[in-house]
């Protein structure tokens, strides 16, 4: 099929071209091999007066702490804490990164701080949910805002969101994340992203193709294969080239409408059948003839059926006349008519609802 891209006014419609050929390792994952969501408490120095206030129990009593550590006994109640920030340090470590290399790290104000900008995240460390430390973070803090004031109108101008920011590379690798998928070297399981029970079936025979009777789908996202003895020497190569193999990846038929901003996206397998379309005194009928392409004697080619797909638009003056048209056509299509006529985009939004509940519309309808 192909595609249709329409932008006029405010609203933006997409038909997805046909299914095409697409590798493993883009639309699936090994079994096991996952990024490892990264947590820590820390505390964020520097700041300008823009700190958690005294009330912030937690950040005062982290502030002693870890005074006493460096030898320095202060009582809690002569804390006056302007330039300090308790946070919560984030991050992702993913599969295969060794100790000693750098990720990027997010910080987010705990308490009461009104901004993060300019400080200094102490040493942190980060772990993960089974209580082991992955990674330690430290570093300047970037937020990207700026605050511009005028002391005597006592205005204020807050430029970008000042509590959360990142570090660039600020956390450092101290312990690899252990890859289970990797450690059973006679079987593997890649696992779709977007469970389907075509996809799962035709991503097997993909492989098979490059190792015969190795694949086999055990459900709608997973594919179970089995590592020849002959190749377990050298798992590695067989993992690339089974993440290479490529198929054709099925999805459900889906049209996602927003309302917000009058972006309607249609898949490639949308179907509208049976329908004529009246918005106030303006009819639309789509229909679409299928036609046989005969090639040239002695040319080796094959017959082909071909959809031709028209669209008719009228707006009489008088009480219009709707016709059904018993033929299909793509939503794309039907959409593209209706912005060429100026309707608003919430108006085709209503449409595209109101066709799905006559039982026209053959996909899935999500409205944003």
């Amino acid at each position: 099929m192909k595609k249709i891209i329409c932008k006029i006014g405010l609203v933006l419609v997409l038909a997805a071209v046909a299914a095409q050929a697409t590798r493993v390792k883009d639309v699936a994952s090994l079994d096991g091999l996952s990024n490892q969501q990264l947590v820590g408490y820390g505390l964020v120095v520097g700041l300008a007066g823009t700190g958690d206030g005294s009330n912030t129990a937690f950040t005062v009593q982290s502030v002693v702490n870890m005074l006493k550590k460096l030898g320095i006994e202060v009582p809690a109640d002569k804390m006056r804490l302007r330039n300090v920030a308790a946070v919560m340090v984030t991050a992702e470590l993913a599969p295969f990164v060794k100790p000693g290399r750098k990720v990027d790290v997010t910080i987010s104000s705990l308490g009461d701080a009104r901004s993060l900008e300019g400080g200094t995240l102490l040493m942190t460390p980060m772990q993960a949910a089974d209580g082991e430390y992955y990674v330690m973070a430290q570093g300047a803090v970037s937020v990207g805002g700026s605050f511009v004031a005028d002391s005597k109108q006592r205005a204020r101008v807050q430029k970008n969101h000042t509590l959360a920011g990142n570090i660039p590379e600020g956390g450092i690798v101290k312990r690899e994340v252990d890859q289970a998928a990797l450690s059973n070297g006679g079987a593997l399981r890649w696992v779709l992203s977007a469970p389907d029970f075509s996809s799962a079936v035709a991503m097997a025979e993909a492989i098979n193709k490059i190792f015969p009777a190795s694949a086999q789908a055990e459900d709608a996202s997973t594919v179970a294969v089995a590592v020849p003895v002959n190749l377990r020497a050298d798992l590695m190569a067989f993992i690339a080239k089974s993440e290479n193999a490529e198929f054709a990846v099925s999805s459900v038929a889906r049209v996602v409408l927003n309302e917000k901003t009058g972006t309607l996206v249609s898949g490639a397998d949308v179907r509208i059948s049976e329908v004529a379309v009246s918005h106030g005194s303006v009819v639309i009928n789509v229909d679409a003839k299928e036609s046989a392409s005969q090639p040239n004697a002695l040319s080796q080619g094959r017959t082909a059926s071909v959809v031709n797909e028209t669209v008719a638009m009228n707006a009489p003056a008088s009480k219009p006349e709707v016709k059904v048209i018993p033929q299909v056509t793509s939503a794309g299509q039907l959409a593209q008519a209706l912005n060429a006529l100026g309707v608003e985009p919430r108006d085709i939004i209503s449409i595209f609802q109101a066709i799905k509940r006559a039982g026209a519309l053959q996909a899935e309808l999500i409205v944003m």
